[in-house]
């Protein structure tokens, strides 16, 4: 197995892209969340992914992770979030990939396999939607938007272990029922993030608010399309999975239990097989 991580210049922005396994492996894209490092990707779904003969992209959006921090008076939208995606396929050589994307990643996948299909060999949305704000969809736990907004106004954690306690309590806020929170790993991880690239405001959520809604668009996606969702996602209720399910063509729905908004390890375990099935069915 090979292994790569390093900077790749992309519309004036420095993206961190890791390359892993053999170069001509068939391709899994990992597409991250708002706001998050692509190590959320734990090795509970990388190194199956690996250890099946697929290689594995992940990589961190433009404000976030080791990627550059943009000018905020120089808004992005999720499309130019797309086309950063396709720009490391690109920059990869790689023609054609499997799409995995979580959350905001999820719409990214969408997008790509809407407006970019040679692209896309499969999909798999993980607590994704297909229009955030669209009225024909259920809105966020008011509680969540309550405690998100006090976290958006409150000022920006100074030192370190107040931006690890800040990374762990956005995760709490996320969390359902199925797992117990595991405080431990999580302060682990804030800490390797707030290690390797602190971004304490980004335009992701501006861009995401902004996009309208794909839900009219959806059943143009013609690719083996998992959705994968939480019935205690707090962020996106169910409904966003069950009407993106229903509406793409080659759709299947996995309600996950008691899974809040998020990707703790023991739910990335379960997530692994299902996925390798669902690469595998796809060709």
């Amino acid at each position: 197995m090979t292994t790569s991580g390093r900077h790749v210049r992309i519309d004036g922005n420095e993206l961190w892209v890791e390359d892993l396994g053999e170069p001509g492996a068939p391709v899994v894209l990992l597409v991250s969340g708002s706001d998050s490092h692509c190590l959320r990707w734990l090795p509970e779904i990388v190194d199956p992914l690996l250890g099946s003969g697929h290689r594995v992209v992940r990589y961190d959006h433009r404000d976030s992770g080791r990627s550059s921090d943009v000018d905020p008076d120089l808004p992005y939208t999720l499309e130019d979030l797309t086309t950063d995606a396709v720009a490391v396929l690109d920059e990869l050589g790689v023609a054609t990939a499997h799409v995995v994307g979580r959350s905001m990643g999820g719409a990214i996948g969408q997008l790509l396999a809407l407006d970019h299909p040679a692209r896309v060999r499969s999909l798999t949305l993980v607590g994704s939607s297909p229009g955030l704000g669209d009225h024909r969809l259920p809105f966020a736990d008011d509680a969540l938007v309550d405690a998100m907004a006090e976290r958006l106004f409150a000022p920006p954690p100074r030192d370190r272990l107040d931006r690890i306690a800040w990374v762990v309590e956005g995760s709490r806020l996320f969390a359902g029922t199925r797992y117990p929170f595991d405080e431990q790993a999580e302060v682990l991880l804030a800490a390797s993030e707030v290690d390797l690239g602190w971004h304490p405001e980004s335009g992701h959520g501006i861009a995401v608010n902004a996009s309208p809604s794909r839900l009219d668009r959806i059943d143009a996606i013609a690719v083996p399309t998992l959705v994968v969702h939480g019935s205690a996602d707090p962020v996106f209720p169910l409904a966003h999975a069950t009407e993106t399910a229903a509406r793409i063509p080659a759709g299947t729905l996995w309600v996950v239990e008691g899974l809040g908004h998020e990707t703790p390890a023991p739910f990335l375990a379960e997530l692994a097989p299902r996925l390798l099935e669902h690469l595998a069915a796809a060709g």
